[in-house]
């Protein structure tokens, strides 16, 4: 029986150390992965970047549908486009007169010339099907003047800026953008109702998908539903007065001593036909007023 006991011990002591070594392998190449991940999506991210500007699904879908255009239909279009472009040149350049004579004006009434917001528009390029809420990938990088921190937004159909995200990440031709409905991203917005100051995904992560959590107010003001929420310009590279989303749900919670608001927020972009997004990004052009 002993003799029994002994060699069952002996047979168990090699499948132990097989474990232990199988899960130490794991590890490691886990660690290895992770790194090397982020080092081939650096490097990929000026090797590929022709090839998925050549692999955008509605530049083919746009191709086709016009393949199936009858000669009139495609005539009517075409026509159509070139009075747009006509009435687009003329507004252009009556928008060139009109910052050419506020620039005049500015200097003959000696104004100090003032920090100015531009913008240019990406492409969204690639995103996690399973995770598309959280973050997403565009088609500028550095050589085009993203800068990390800077605010991406989407405009509204009543033109009202609607707060995206921000660039995480830059390359020289891709950029990363980390959106509101990351819990890893802290915002702050201020409430139009009382003017009182908030941070996003500061509390419990919301069960609901369309929504975030936003908390740190105080509570010696009421706050309503469908409050408007918007950017403080506290943060650099994100203007004031950007629309974040409204308020839906309000709680109070206690932190330490020192009781406050953690509410939950409807972003006012939607993620789900989000294709294009601009990126702000600070110039010290012409005097403008």
């Amino acid at each position: 029986m002993k003799e029994y006991s002994r060699k069952k011990r002996s047979s168990t002591r090699p499948a132990v150390f097989t474990a232990i070594v199988i899960l130490l392998v794991l590890i490691v190449l886990t660690s290895v992965f992770s790194v090397a991940r982020f080092a081939f999506s650096r490097f990929a991210d000026g090797f590929f970047y022709p090839y998925l500007r050549l692999m955008t699904p509605a530049d083919r879908l746009t191709d086709t549908s016009l393949l199936m255009e009858d000669k009139s239909a495609l005539a009517a279009k075409v026509e159509k486009l070139s009075n747009v472009n006509r009435s687009l040149a003329l507004q252009g350049q009556a928008a060139t007169e009109l910052m050419e004579e506020n620039r005049q004006l500015r200097s003959m009434l000696r104004l100090r010339r003032k920090q100015q917001l531009d913008f240019i528009v990406a492409e969204i390029m690639l995103r996690d099907p399973l995770n598309f809420r959280s973050g997403f990938t565009i088609g500028k990088g550095s050589r085009d003047g993203v800068k990390k921190g800077s605010a991406a937004v989407d405009v509204s159909p009543e033109g009202k800026l609607l707060l995206v995200g921000v660039i995480t990440e830059v390359g020289a031709r891709t950029s990363k953008v980390t959106t509101i409905a990351n819990p890893a991203l802290h915002v702050s917005g201020r409430v139009a109702s009382n003017k009182e100051i908030g941070f996003t995904n500061t509390g419990t992560p919301s069960s609901a998908r369309e929504r975030i959590s936003f908390g740190m107010l105080p509570v010696r003001f009421d706050y309503n539903h469908s409050d408007l929420v918007t950017t403080t310009g506290f943060e650099q590279g994100i203007p004031a007065g950007i629309k974040i989303g409204e308020l839906h749900t309000i709680n109070t919670a206690t932190a330490g001593f020192q009781q406050e608001y953690e509410c939950e927020l409807i972003p006012a972009v939607r993620f789900s036909s989000l294709r294009f997004v601009a990126i702000f990004r600070n110039t010290h052009g012409d005097e403008q007023l």
